[in-house]
């Protein structure tokens, strides 16, 4: 991999530079493992949605079958491991045989680094994550959208998506450890701690994710009802790609990058 000579601020080195990083990130990251991860985790609610295709219901059960598959399997589960995968694959990839210590000595800015990984993440998780929503109400109700289940949830793991993949990119940088602190978050933070204590719920991603959902459908489910604001669901996002971006560039402009895997 030769990443193109020009000025740091010429844009057309800048497209230029993000095209080879693609490239790099993407022979990093998909690796047959992940791969067939991947494509377990958005087919896991499909056969959940043959299965109850297969018995029949009413819009009222479709839309109640629909909330718990894309709230409990795709927004908690499958979305934020996705982002994990892929968030963390290259770095941690790169970090082990010297690769990243090459890419932060060319003329590429760090921050630019930092946001084209943060980017594939999160175009990669969105992707596989509204995949997996819109099979799953497909097969579970064909071109019907119950009370725009589908719609909702396929914003929300858009956004969750973006979200997560922001946060996982960041912390391969700054822990060798990151699937297992990432495995740890999502299990903890975001499965138990932030479900038991409300408080947290502005904190938490997934929390997030149900607000997006709640605002776009017209189901009146439990587990839409008493989540975060709006407004505060966006606005924690943004702080959280914001950071995700500063992080990355500081950590990769250290002076040495064995600190980054300590």
């Amino acid at each position: 991999m030769k990443l193109p000579i020009a000025s740091r601020n010429d844009a057309a080195f800048l497209v230029t530079s993000a095209r080879a990083l693609l490239r790099v990130t993407w022979a990093r990251t998909m690796t047959p493992m992940i791969m067939i991860s991947v494509v377990a985790l958005v087919v896991l609610p499909m056969v959940f949605a043959a299965m109850f295709a297969a018995g029949g219901g009413d819009e009222v059960e479709a839309a109640s079958f629909l909330i718990r598959r894309y709230d409990g399997l795709v927004g908690s589960f499958a979305t934020p491991v996705i982002a994990l995968l892929l968030g963390t694959s290259a770095y941690s990839a790169e970090l082990e045989d010297g690769t990243l210590l090459y890419l932060v000595t060319t003329a590429t800015p760090r921050w630019w680094i930092g946001a084209v990984r943060i980017a594939f993440a999160a175009v990669g998780t969105a992707a596989l994550s509204m995949i997996s929503v819109v099979g799953t109400g497909l097969i579970a109700t064909g071109l019907h959208d119950p009370l725009q289940v589908t719609l909702a949830f396929a914003m929300s793991v858009v956004f969750g998506g973006i979200t997560y993949a922001a946060l996982f990119t960041v912390l391969a940088l700054v822990t060798r450890r990151a699937l297992v602190v990432g495995f740890a978050y999502v299990i903890f933070w975001e499965g138990i701690l932030s479900q038991t204590f409300p408080g947290l719920h502005y904190l938490s991603v997934h929390q997030w994710m149900r607000a997006v959902a709640s605002s776009i459908t017209d189901a009146g489910d439990a587990r839409l009802s008493d989540g975060v604001p709006l407004t505060v669901s966006i606005v924690g996002a943004l702080l959280v790609l914001l950071a995700a971006v500063v992080v990355s560039a500081r950590r990769l402009n250290e002076p040495r990058l064995a600190r980054v895997s300590n």
